[in-house]
């Protein structure tokens, strides 16, 4: 009996001479033999899509993807269940099994979506019973959440479920207790931090009221001295501060590579392009009287002062544990500062919700909103293209597709919106979701009276996802790179967009998206991307040399061997132990040299005798 790489190396050949029903007859039988292998699944499934066998490809996909389910590679799993959805949206048991497989996971988020989905088309085949399990199922990813699982327990009294829903809402009372005895907690220790520092002045006018007129004396002497000391200091300080500022970096370039072939400014990302902080200009009003400029900024540190205070009560709650109070206290804190046109402090407090809630979407619209205020191009790209890869998580996509055409209006070569427009343009079949979002991000409280089941789910489905918390980055890591190892690189690049948000692979997941794009010969998108990798700085020198290595590989294939000699030379000083980097450098070295040496001199301008200037009459 063949072994499996026996088998691997056969398929191989019989697919490069175009034999492929000579490869999947071999594959037929392997699966049969190894039937816990589930990338001969993955290969058979393939090759069928080939040779036109989409049903039976779309059958062999959802065996290979139980298969990985029972081997626990969950991500592989996962791959393949998004092939046979790229192939068939209505395979409606592949729903279930997505979200099984990404709360296995951890990733909640996505497990409510599939389960949420699933339970919808259970609903519109008039399976009751199974749609309602599946609910109770979502209500465990969002745990101790009185909300939801009061409606969910207005859900069973619509169909008739009433004692169901009984001990939903007594269980939703015992969280709200819980939740009260913490709120009062969190406002008692609030009322201290506030108390204590009014105490701290009163005691200092009675030390000094004690005081005897030779120490007053002293003093005041004292005082002169270390004034005159400080008059004397202040070019010292001015100088040490100078001192302080960081070097940049040595050249990482050898001074002789450098004179031989004209490369400047070769240096670590550490000493790259430093950010400059885009500084918004107020805007300029006429000067009115003394007593209006105290009064306006009376009421501007009021203000400040009241969004600092809910902002601070938020944090108590969080440190709580108690997340959804923390939510609405930040909510309350953001639209305060907004609303006095705090942008920067509304900003952050926007980030705040956005990085607890992955998939809510009012904090991301504020975003959009406050760079549209602050009239801030660069935030407005980031903004929407965080609301836009909330969205597509959620399934979506028409939304996502107008948010994506938005940023090409401001950004027009931006590779990331590029390439979700070209894929989603490409998908006819999904489940829309734009109404429901729609009022989700303009109205939050809950509908009095609601007369439909259909409004109850379209309200649980907002509570989730307004509740839900982002999983473990890592895991979404994991699973770009199984999408790219199976060639779903849109998918790949999606979840590789949701790892970088964690810093401490982020440079690998710009390294991994740039792979994406170069395998799609996006070869221009891809040093974008790199470069944009390249300018976050404190990271180990030793996670930079992938990025460079790449972005030599890409300037390699657009011929540009000067740049890819400088991005080879840079890999180089991170970790000279690659042998084969040593030799491109050598090769390009030559390359380069040779180059130089073909290009024409630079001819002389011709000088121009001045003589005497002659009549115009020539004589003949």
């Amino acid at each position: 009996m063949s072994g499996l790489g026996d088998i691997k190396r056969k398929v191989a050949e019989y697919e490069a001479r175009g034999n492929l029903k000579k490869a999947v007859e071999e594959l037929e039988k392997a699966v049969q033999t190894f039937s816990q292998e589930g990338s001969l699944f993955n290969k058979l499934g393939d090759l069928y899509i080939k040779l036109n066998r989409k049903d039976e490809a779309l059958a062999i996909y959802e065996r290979g993807a139980r298969v990985f389910k029972e081997e626990t590679y969950y991500p592989n799993a996962i791959a393949l269940c998004k092939k046979i959805l790229r192939l068939d949206k209505n395979r409606t048991e592949v729903y279930k099994l997505l979200g099984d497989l990404h709360r296995e996971l951890g990733q909640r988020g996505e497990a409510a979506n599939y389960l949420l989905q699933y339970a919808d088309r259970k609903m519109k085949e008039n399976d009751l019973e199974t749609a309602l399990e599946t609910y109770n199922t979502v209500k465990e990813l969002v745990p101790n959440n009185p909300k939801i699982l009061k409606t969910i327990s207005a859900i069973y009294e619509k169909v008739g479920r009433e004692e169901n829903g009984e001990v939903l809402l007594e269980e939703a009372a015992k969280i709200e207790t819980e939740q009260e005895k913490i709120k009062e907690s969190v406002l008692e220790k609030q009322a201290e931090k506030e108390t204590v520092p009014e105490e701290r002045p009163e005691e200092k006018p009675e030390a000094k009221a004690e005081e005897k007129p030779e120490e007053k004396a002293e003093a005041k002497l004292a005082e002169k001295r270390e004034e005159k000391a400080e008059e004397k200091s202040i070019p010292k300080v001015e100088e040490v501060s100078k001192e302080e500022k960081p070097a940049p970096e040595p050249e990482v370039i050898s001074s002789s590579i450098e004179r031989e072939l004209g490369l400047k400014e070769i240096v670590l990302p550490e000493a790259g392009e430093s950010k400059k902080e885009e500084v918004v200009p107020e805007p300029r009003e006429e000067k009115p009287g003394k007593e209006a400029v105290v009064e306006e900024k009376g009421e501007t540190t009021e203000t400040i002062s009241e969004v600092d205070r809910t902002a601070e009560l938020g944090e108590l709650y969080l440190s709580l544990g108690s997340e959804e109070e923390a939510i609405d206290c930040f909510r309350r804190a953001a639209r305060e500062a907004q609303q006095h046109k705090n942008f920067k402090r509304a900003l952050e407090l926007n980030k705040k919700i956005a990085d607890l809630r992955p998939f809510d979407l009012k904090s991301r619209q504020r975003m959009v909103e406050i760079a549209n205020a602050m009239n801030d191009k660069k935030l407005k790209v980031s903004s929407l293209l965080e609301l836009a890869e909330s969205l597509a998580r959620r399934d979506a996509k028409t939304e996502a597709q107008r948010l994506y055409e938005e940023v090409l209006k401001i950004d027009p070569e931006n590779p990331i919106a590029k390439e979700m427009l070209a894929t989603i343009g490409k998908s006819r079949e999904y489940v829309d979701l734009g109404a429901v979002l729609k009022s989700e991000i303009e109205g939050g409280e809950k509908t009095p009276g609601l007369q439909s089941i259909d409004e109850l789910i379209t309200e649980f489905r907002r509570e989730v996802f307004e509740s839900i918390g982002e999983s473990d980055f890592r895991s979404h890591y994991d699973l770009g790179v199984a999408y790219k190892g199976m060639g779903l690189y849109q998918e790949a690049i999606e979840e590789f967009e949701i790892a970088a948000k964690d810093e401490e692979i982020r440079l690998k997941a710009y390294e991994m998206i740039a792979s994406c794009m170069l395998e799609r010969n996006k070869v221009d998108d891809a040093i974008r991307i790199l470069n944009e990798g390249l300018k976050f700085s404190g990271h180990p020198r030793s996670e930079y040399f992938g990025l460079y290595f790449l972005l030599g590989n890409c300037y390699e294939q657009k011929n540009d061997f000067k740049n890819a000699l400088r991005a080879y030379v840079n890999a180089y000083n991170i970790d000279k132990s690659v042998p084969d980097l040593i030799k491109k450098i050598t090769k390009l070295k030559d390359k380069v040299t040779a180059l130089i040496k073909k290009k024409p001199a630079k001819p002389q301008p011709t000088k121009v005798q001045v003589g005497t200037k002659k009549s115009k009459i020539t004589y003949l």
